[in-house]
């Protein structure tokens, strides 16, 4: 060999081009990137909009609503437990502690 320097240059050279991701593998990642989060994204709104059933929610379920919690949701089912299903959104402002604010915010999310 005439030239061992060289030889050592061109070999560190291939070497590291072989070691480095080719730049459409990092698009490919990207890509998978982006397609994960807009999944994770549709899951979280689908959990958002999925409606409630106040009739036969438990106390857990019904606190999914917005501005629901532990002692709203249990009011809201021993009130069902007592005076019967409910048959519209106003009736619902009968519960203790459940105004029409609160029934207007979850509306679209309540079932019958």
């Amino acid at each position: 060999m005439k030239h061992p320097f060289l030889m050592g240059v061109m070999c560190v050279c291939v070497l590291s081009i072989g070691i480095s991701q080719p730049s459409f593998a990092k698009e490919a990642i990207v890509a998978k990137q982006a397609q994960t989060q807009a999944k994770t994204t549709k899951a979280v709104n689908d959990i958002k909009l999925t409606k409630v059933n106040i009739n036969k929610a438990s106390a857990a379920e019904l606190q999914q609503l917005k501005g629901i919690g532990e002692s709203k949701a249990k009011a809201i089912v021993d009130y069902r437990a007592k005076h019967g299903k409910f048959s519209n959104l106003k009736q619902l402002s009968q519960v203790s502690g459940v105004g029409d604010k609160l029934i207007e915010q979850n509306a679209k999310q309540i079932s019958f």
